[in-house]
């Protein structure tokens, strides 16, 4: 089962439009306006992706419904770091320059209408994330594959036995 944030994101009160008040003192990227909401959201998505991996093997689980705008931001981010893995220099043992392989994914996106402003959240998002990425020696890679999977994830492993 893939591990979905409790949180649905923000709507500015000046404009409407949605965002992820993913740092304290956030601000809208569509208008400015400061909000007083705060959700942890890349050590959130850190944490989700970290067990989708050891779950079903990528970051981006086999079935993802998007809801809302932070799961359409995760979804994004599932599938880059999934990219970035998959990329031939990481493949040869050699990792790709992250920043402008996060651009030009990102720059393939076709954003609806009025939400054209999640690109740039989108992109701070991943690079927040990649900090993390690069410094805990338990996300990247395939250190996660080799883990133990906690316990209590341990009934949602699929059964490789069944046909």
């Amino acid at each position: 089962m893939p591990i979905h944030l409790n949180y649905q994101g923000t709507i500015c009160q000046k404009c409407g439009a949605e965002f992820i008040a993913h740092q304290k003192n956030c601000q809208c990227p569509a208008c400015g306006q400061a909000t007083d909401d705060f959700c942890d959201f890349c050590a959130a998505t850190v944490a989700s992706m970290k067990d989708h991996k050891q779950i079903y093997g990528n970051y981006f689980p086999a079935t993802w419904f998007s809801g809302s705008v932070a799961d359409t931001i995760q979804q994004i981010i599932f599938e880059l770091f999934d990219n970035f893995e998959a990329a031939p220099l990481a493949r040869s043992g050699q990792a790709p320059d992250f920043y402008p392989f996060a651009i030009e994914q990102l720059a393939r996106m076709e954003w609806e209408p009025g939400q054209e402003h999640l690109a740039l959240q989108a992109e701070q998002i991943a690079l927040e994330i990649f900090e993390i990425y690069k410094t805990d020696p338990d996300f990247c890679g395939n250190n996660l594959k080799t883990k133990p999977i906690n316990p209590k994830l341990k009934n949602f492993q699929k059964d490789s036995s069944a046909s």
